[in-house]
């Protein structure tokens, strides 16, 4: 094994040919759910992977079931010994392949793009069986690696020895560490996503947090419905912030207390933090909920409390005897919630007290706001 992180050396003349193979036999235990088939960007987790690598003369899809269908231009590879993760699929590939070396990419990986790929390729020289990209952490990523057919009789016999593990057969092995410090190349480009968790973060990164407006007449109960909803959608495992709209203006601190007074003598802003949470004064004209978002980047769901007149997608709460029809028409309206029977406003209708119903609809809709 070659120790340490090497300086980028490229070696612009090779004449060996690389394949592509696309890892997609693991079981995804940690998931609870088929990793392959996860929705990304309007597509599944594999199939994003798959695009990335269409450029290469041979394609290979490594699984368990022989019986899979591949993506379009792949041949199945089936793994000699399924269970035994990566290494089993490495090797089943690099004993069919026709090309001198394979360049191996898991299919949890979404955010996995050719041109880092084609930067890996440009380190290829006989020097090494292996070629792996290093983040700027220093983590070793052998999911996202070239292996020339000089590395098989090593992996082959960890295989056949029992012993699975892939970064122990890399101590085996003449292994060249190309850092991602030298390139272009952003570490995110490595993510891959093994549990629910994960795939949540990433759907977090990847789009702008969620805003739901709650709107309605004064003394609908809208911070009523709110208090009863939040805890609701954080059962069904939704991280949720709130943002109220103040159609007039507030006083945002107590007089007397050391904040107010920074503002009172001409601070533009005042942050109070501790070691578990901050809050932050800041005097501005035309504040957007939108800015305030970003401060949220964290959480799955936004509910917006006002702000009929924002841009967001809205539900109206109509409450009896305060009001008794929506006052925004229904084209503006994913739904409403009341306490009123018999009414039908062409648009869904939840009962205003019961918070469960409430949340089980706004999950479905950001489900379908994922996909």
């Amino acid at each position: 094994m070659t120790n340490g992180l090497p300086s980028a050396g490229f070696s612009p003349q090779r004449t060996e040919t690389v394949g592509a193979l696309l890892l997609a036999g693991g079981q995804s235990r940690r998931m609870g759910r088929d990793k392959r088939a996860l929705p990304f960007g309007g597509s599944r987790f594999v199939d994003l992977v798959a695009r990335e690598l269409e450029s290469y003369p041979e394609r290979l899809f490594s699984v368990a079931d022989p019986q899979e269908v591949p993506p379009p231009g792949f041949t199945v590879v089936s793994d000699q010994r399924p269970g035994c993760g990566p290494l089993g699929g490495i090797v089943a590939g690099l004993e069919v392949c026709r090309c001198d070396a394979l360049l191996a990419v898991a299919c949890d990986m979404p955010l996995f793009r050719a041109g880092l790929a084609h930067y890996l390729e440009a380190f290829l020289c006989d020097s090494y069986d292996a070629f792996l990209i290093a983040d700027r952490t220093g983590r070793v990523h052998p999911l996202c690696g070239i292996y020339r057919k000089t590395a098989l009789p090593v992996l082959k016999e960890q295989l056949l020895a029992g012993q699975y593990r892939l970064m122990s057969a890399l101590e085996r092995l003449r292994v060249k560490y190309v850092p991602l410090e030298h390139s272009a190349y952003p570490d995110r480009l490595l993510t891959n996503v093994n549990t629910w968790e994960e795939y949540q973060d990433l759907l977090r990164s990847e789009r702008p947090t969620p805003i739901l407006t709650v709107c309605g007449v004064k003394n609908s109960g809208k911070t009523t419905f709110l208090c009863r909803l939040i805890p609701k959608l954080n059962r069904l495992g939704l991280k949720v912030a709130a943002i109220k709209h103040d159609g007039h203006d507030f006083e945002p601190d107590r007089p007397g207390t050391d904040s107010y007074r920074l503002l009172q003598a001409g601070a533009q802003g005042v942050a109070v933090y501790s070691h578990s949470r901050y809050q932050l004064v800041r005097l501005q004209e035309d504040v957007q909920a939108g800015q305030l978002a970003q401060v949220f980047d964290d959480v799955d769901l936004i509910l917006l409390e006002g702000g009929k007149h924002s841009p967001y997608p809205k539900v109206e709460l109509v409450r009896a005897p305060v009001s008794s029809c929506p006052v925004l028409p229904p084209e503006e309206l994913l739904a409403v919630c009341t306490n009123l029977e018999n009414t039908d406003w062409g648009i869904p209708r939840l009962p205003l007290e019961d918070g469960a119903a409430a949340a089980r609809w706004i999950a479905h809709w950001l489900t379908s706001q994922a996909l």
